[in-house]
């Protein structure tokens, strides 16, 4: 984050902190027991991304995934994404991603085209870019007062002995009997 920023980045959409809402990211000071310390926001504006509307994990042939999305249900739940957007999120944003090499093939571009039919049958929908959305951004007084918070960043040293996985474990083992 601080290198983008240290570039001049005005935006940047690869976090996933919030949904269908451009945000200021904030940096944090991680400390082992005492509490993390929330610092200063980014000047450099997030536009989310999620893995829900992106078209490479349930339309790309992996090997791994059994079978490959069912374009029917991957239209559905783009739509249904978007309905909530459209009826939840005043100011909401529907960032997708699409990779030429997946959406571009033929039964993938039907589906992308009923898709953006969809999404213009709706008053006031804006398909633009991400840099036309940062041009037009304007912070709001919680955005300023977490740009104002003291820098904050960075994780102090693991203190010695500190077993993380074993202290952080969720579960426990029981015998047979439920003990």
């Amino acid at each position: 984050l601080d290198l983008i920023e240290e570039a001049g980045f005005k935006y940047d959409s690869s976090l996933m902190a919030r949904d269908l809402v451009p945000y200021r990211p904030q940096r944090w000071q991680v400390r082992w027991e005492k509490g993390n310390i929330a610092g200063s926001a980014s000047k450099v504006l997030e536009l989310p991304v999620s893995w829900y509307l992106d078209d490479f994990p349930p339309l790309a042939y992996t090997g791994a995934n059994e079978t490959m999305g069912d374009t029917e249900t991957v239209l559905r739940r783009w739509k249904d994404i978007f309905d909530y957007c459209y009826n939840n999120q005043p100011n909401g944003i529907y960032v997708m991603a699409l990779h030429p090499q997946i959406i571009g093939q033929a039964h993938h571009m039907i589906m992308l085209e009923r898709l953006i039919e969809y999404f213009k049958s709706h008053e006031g929908v804006w398909f633009t870019t991400c840099e036309e959305i940062t041009g037009c951004w304007e912070d709001d007084d919680e955005d300023r007062r977490l740009m104002a918070l003291p820098d904050a960043r960075g994780v102090e040293p693991m203190p010695s002995g500190y077993n993380w996985p074993a202290r952080h474990a969720c579960f426990h083992a029981r015998d047979a009997a439920g003990r």
